[in-house]
């Protein structure tokens, strides 16, 4: 039986390469299905759990300002309230924040305190 070129044998080297490139797949698909969830309050407005129900980061408007609030909730009634404990950021305080967070500023005075 002649040998045909275009179908060589598939080594185990490719075969552990080919297997590779399926477990990145499934982490890739892993890390779609665990990014944060976006939960909607009772006024519509996109929330995210912080650690624990107790805390949260919620996107919402005030005087036609978009801000950021991150504030400690309680329940009552079976309802989850926001509490006195927390803080409004604006877009531009928020993307203050969000720059030293990615930058490693935050990180890096975490580390040198020894945390």
């Amino acid at each position: 039986m002649p040998k045909d070129d275009k179908h060589e044998p598939v080594t185990k080297k490719v075969k552990r390469e080919a297997a590779a490139d399926d477990d990145d797949d499934e982490d890739e698909e892993t890390n779609d299905k665990s990014a944060t969830e976006v939960k909607r309050n009772s006024k519509g407005e996109a929330y995210f759990d912080l650690g624990s129900s107790k805390k949260r980061c919620t996107i919402s408007t005030w005087k036609k300002n978009i801000l950021v609030d991150i504030r400690e909730f309680y329940e009552k009634n079976d309802e989850y309230l926001p509490g006195k404990k927390g803080i409004s950021l604006t877009l531009e305080q928020f993307e203050a924040l969000k720059e030293v967070i990615l930058d490693g500023s935050i990180d890096k005075q975490i580390k040198e305190m020894g945390k």
